[in-house]
């Protein structure tokens, strides 16, 4: 079974082997078939959604994930016999020991990274497993306005360009300052 690292942007280590469950199988079957989650180590339930933890005999963490691996909501310490939905958005859904998002300060709004990836030898790969986590991040360059919201579109652009009011009235300043020196 192929096994991931995650690691904050920042370089925190979520876990350092974090199982993929691809599978129907795999997902519904989760950590039930276990007597308990080492610290190190999770469950990545992909394509992910609400879970439960019936018939689990431990607590666990539980981070929901969008497509971007960015981190949606974060439920601690949930006992057996639980079901948690899932908020809007989520693609994949990662399964920790009790305690460990409060152990490495994990936050909502933080992006979540593949670090390493290994495969027992001799396995063969899954269609799922090929290429496991696939996303990408789109940030707003520069928007473009068409039609009859142009003109509106374009003011706000401006607005957006020019630097705050604050800005300004520094550098006004910084130029009518004498300069110091011989």
């Amino acid at each position: 079974m192929k096994t991931l690292e995650l690691h904050t942007a920042d370089g925190r280590c979520i876990a350092r082997h974090v199982y993929m469950a691809c599978s129907f199988r795999s997902r519904c079957l989760g950590l039930l078939n276990r007597a308990d989650i080492p610290e190190e180590e999770g469950l990545l339930l992909v394509p992910g959604g609400s879970i439960h933890t019936i018939g689990m005999r431990f607590n666990i963490d539980v981070v929901f994930l969008n497509r971007q691996m960015r981190v949606l909501e974060l439920v601690e310490q949930v006992p057996p016999w639980r079901v948690v939905i899932a908020p809007r958005g989520t693609r994949r859904v990662l399964e920790l020991a009790g305690g460990k998002i409060a152990a490495t300060r994990l936050t909502v709004g933080t992006y979540l990274m593949v670090e390493a990836l290994t495969t027992n030898a001799g396995e063969r790969p899954k269609a799922c497993q090929r290429s496991p986590i696939q996303f990408s991040l789109r940030l707003p360059v520069d928007r473009r306005c068409t039609g009859s919201i142009q003109p509106q579109c374009s003011a706000r652009a401006r607005i957006l360009r020019s630097p705050p009011p604050y800005l300004r009235a520094l550098d006004a300043h910084a130029e009518t300052r004498p300069s110091v020196g011989n």
